[in-house]
């Protein structure tokens, strides 16, 4: 039986009216020697006329428009997905396009948590576009919130209907909501430096990159979310952290949002990068391990009402046993 090449899949979200569409037409436009698909829907909406979707072919446009496909059509999400890959020898990459008052996790979560997807797609990250002349009010929102909590990459677009001096503040106050998030601004949904052929390793390059240096303990400024920074050095059974954290997961997926993480695990040249969203579970390969280097673990939560002081302990007392599970 032949085996059919991963499809990579990016799934952008945003504010309402922040310039998704907008965005989406320009990555087609600049990627015209690749063959793209979309999965795209409005909820409540009249869907995206196709003639907005430039360079798509129109049976490459999967039209979800009876319903939200983080919700009450998740079921024909998935079915379309699994249609899709049928087609994996003429698919590059796959864009999934949210409504935006979606719950994120219930897009991202399938591809950490369903089987048969996990056998025809890869996750290469997800994308927040982010309107920098209504961010403040639309904030205010639990599902704007949620959106750049769990994203991987923060695009600021309409930067030209703001001062300069306000962009600072902006990317402030994302920050404090994700602070694993490469953050980038743009006009037009132009963004000159987006290649979805380097996406991926970017999103882990710059995981690496925010999680070599240490985090401190800190509250966003919200009553609802927290983050939390957990490091410890050496190198750890990974099938024993594994036993530990998919349980964990699993559990706490109510108060748990997402957590990602940098691992030295014993026997490994690489690094392991572990991410959890709804309390699904992904473990990827990292960078390759500098013996010259510090071995530091480290693990960011994101979540609410989390008690910090349990998950340490668990985690180091599960570690630290001598026998394996």
């Amino acid at each position: 039986m032949e085996v059919k090449t991963k499809i990579p899949v990016i799934i952008i979200t945003g504010f309402l009216g922040a310039g998704k569409t907008t965005f989406i037409n320009e990555i087609i436009r600049a990627h015209q020697h690749l063959k793209l698909a979309l999965v795209e829907n409005e909820f409540g909406e009249k869907s995206i006329d196709q003639d907005l979707i430039i360079g798509m072919r129109s049976e490459n446009i999967f039209d979800l428009s009876n319903g939200c496909i983080c919700c009450s059509i998740s079921n024909e999400f998935s079915l379309a997905l699994l249609e899709l890959a049928e087609k994996a020898g003429e698919i590059d990459y796959l864009l999934i396009e949210t409504t935006g008052i979606a719950d994120l996790s219930n897009v991202i979560k399938p591809f950490y948590a369903d089987e048969e997807l996990k056998k025809r797609f890869t996750l290469a990250g997800s994308i927040c576009v982010v309107d920098a002349a209504n961010y403040e009010q639309q904030l205010n929102a639990g599902e704007q919130q949620m959106q750049v909590i769990l994203s991987d990459e923060l695009i600021i677009n309409k930067c030209s209907e703001i001062s300069s001096t306000e962009l600072p503040s902006i990317k402030k106050v994302l920050n404090s909501f994700n602070s694993t998030a490469n953050i980038s601004t743009c006009d037009f949904g132009k963004l000159e430096t987006f290649k979805l052929e380097t996406f991926s390793d970017q999103v882990n390059s710059e995981l690496e990159r925010k999680l070599s240096t240490p985090f401190q303990f800190r509250l966003v400024n919200s009553k609802k979310y927290s983050t939390f920074t957990h490091e410890f050095s050496g190198t750890i059974n990974l099938k024993r952290f594994q036993y530990w954290f998919n349980y964990f997961a699993a559990i706490n997926q109510l108060q748990i949002y997402r957590v990602k993480g940098i691992l030295h695990a014993d026997g490994l040249s690489h690094k392991t990068i572990v991410q959890s969203v709804g309390g699904a579970v992904s473990y990827s390969e990292g960078s390759f391990i500098d013996p010259t280097n510090d071995k530091t673990n480290r693990l960011v939560f994101i979540g609410r009402e989390i008690d910090f002081e349990r998950i340490v302990y668990e985690l180091n007392s599960y570690l630290s046993e001598d026998d394996a599970p």
